[in-house]
């Protein structure tokens, strides 16, 4: 358990913005036995994850449609609440943080950890967004989508190919070790390590048009996030990598 003055900032990142605490298994059971929509936050102090969750599903409540009711728990510390939420989310291993996005006491949409981790706070709450368009209306939106952040960052080769054609200053970075680009590489990428990515984070104008490249498509969508954090708006990741380039 954790010291509790130590998280109550943690906690009030969310009871601050609408958000019940729920400390027992009775409130647990009570939450998910009521009928419309309601969004469950395990609450966490799993470090970059939890740095992340907390003002990212504070921005997804800047929606025009959202949850009627918001609950949050403390992980290791609302012991009870959280080991009784994780018994109802069937089919959802432990998670924390994690958010769970629940219509007439059913799950219908979870974002766990793993979703988390190495997200922007934009992207965490357009994910929460597009949950709530889908789901939390009068009625569920089948039509809806919800937002991926891997399929936005992406671009094809046949696409990447068109912007190198065109010379319009889009910078390619290639990301692989340096055995591998001595295969060969697109012309003009740079290479990049921890020395040039941080000149690039100190120097390069963040609406500048970047396309990241690995072998296979990868570690560069994990690269195009670490500069997305940094606040570049215009990058994005090869689909299928070096490999999908020259087959």
């Amino acid at each position: 358990m954790y010291n509790e003055e130590m998280i109550r900032p943690m906690r009030e990142e969310l009871t601050n913005n609408g958000f019940e605490e729920v400390s027992s298994a009775e409130g647990i059971d009570q939450m998910m036995a009521r009928q419309g929509t309601s969004l469950l936050v395990i609450n966490s102090v799993c470090g970059c994850a939890a740095g992340v969750a907390r003002p990212g599903i504070v921005a997804s409540l800047q929606n025009g449609v959202l949850p009627e009711k918001l609950y949050t728990s403390f992980a290791g510390n609302d012991v009870d609440a959280v080991n009784q939420a994780r018994q109802a989310f069937v089919g959802y291993p432990p998670s924390s943080p994690s958010a769970a996005l629940i219509r007439d006491g059913q799950v219908v949409h979870m974002v766990e950890r793993h979703h988390i981790e190495g997200q922007s706070v934009d992207n965490l709450s357009k994910i929460l967004k597009s949950a709530y368009d889908k789901y939390c209306g009068e009625e569920i939106d089948e039509s809806a989508e919800i937002y991926d952040p891997m399929a936005a960052i992406q671009i094809t080769q046949e696409q990447a190919r068109a912007k190198h054609a065109d010379g319009n200053g889009v910078a390619f970075l290639d990301v692989r070790e340096p055995w591998e680009i001595e295969s060969g590489k697109i012309e003009g990428a740079v290479a990049v390590d921890q020395a040039k990515a941080q000149e690039i984070i100190q120097n390069w104008p963040r609406d500048r048009e970047i396309i990241v490249y690995c072998q296979h498509g990868q570690r560069s969508i994990q690269a195009a996030q670490f500069f997305q954090n940094y606040g570049f708006e215009k990058i994005k990741s090869l689909s299928g990598g070096y490999a999908a380039w020259t087959s």
